[in-house]
């Protein structure tokens, strides 16, 4: 049996994908035009993630504003995670009684008494991805509701 390397470098981590404003939107339209590829839940296959990679690496109308290392399948996994989180933290949001929500004003928080429940320590820990979100709306909330169907499963036991 081959034994390891004493002296083998060790194994280096790469640097983690960072995406800028026009790079997100520029996923959320071909996720958006390619959501028939979706397998349910607005998950999608690794192969499509990988080409929407490809398609922002090579769009030229991003070259030049470009920060970081090249997408890859598993960075716009990620990405698509944590915007699928947006979402569904903005829908949990949105199924509660008595709270507003709207795509141009997003929570609508006005007064005092709102922005003291919206501003409580309760409040902040317990929808954290929600608080950019207190009066405006979000620019990919139409599209990503299209994208994920309503009802889809969620969880750690998903079949």
């Amino acid at each position: 049996m081959a034994q390891p390397e004493v002296n083998a470098p060790p194994h280096s981590k790469a640097p983690p994908a960072q995406w800028n404003d026009v790079e997100t939107v520029t996923l959320v339209d071909y996720l958006y035009d390619h959501r028939s590829e979706a397998e349910g839940a607005g998950n999608f296959k690794q192969q499509v993630l990988g080409s929407a990679a490809e398609f922002i690496n090579n769009h030229e109308a991003l070259q030049s504003t470009r920060a970081g290392p090249l997408k890859t399948a598993k960075s716009t996994r990620n990405k698509w995670t944590s915007l699928k989180n947006i979402f569904h933290a903005i829908e949990k949001y949105r199924n509660q009684t008595g709270v507003h929500w709207d795509n141009e004003t997003g929570a609508g928080i006005e007064g005092t008494a709102a922005a003291a429940v919206w501003t409580s320590a309760d409040f902040c820990q317990a929808n954290n991805l929600m608080r950019p979100f207190r009066n405006r709306g979000w620019e990919h909330y139409e599209k990503m509701q299209t994208i994920i169907p309503l009802g889809g499963a969620r969880g750690r036991h998903v079949f």
